[in-house]
């Protein structure tokens, strides 16, 4: 899981947890991914950019998930 994740470092991807529903993976860990919030790309949901450029954390099975299934 982590070699694959390692090869999506810098892309963004749909993400739930995120409140512009977009993130960008920044680091892998054993155990955790950080993230970081990326623009929406739904004009209906612009007030959600005052969060871009914060970072977060999730399980690494999570992202892994979001990456690749």
């Amino acid at each position: 899981m982590i070699k694959e994740l390692n090869t999506a470092i810098g892309k963004d991807c749909s993400c739930n947890q995120s409140p512009t529903l977009r993130a960008r993976l920044i680091s892998v860990t054993a155990l955790w991914c950080l993230l970081e919030v990326t623009p929406t790309m739904y004009n209906r949901n612009q007030w959600s950019n005052t969060s871009v450029g914060k970072q977060f954390r999730l399980p690494i099975q999570t992202v892994h998930n979001m990456y690749f299934f």
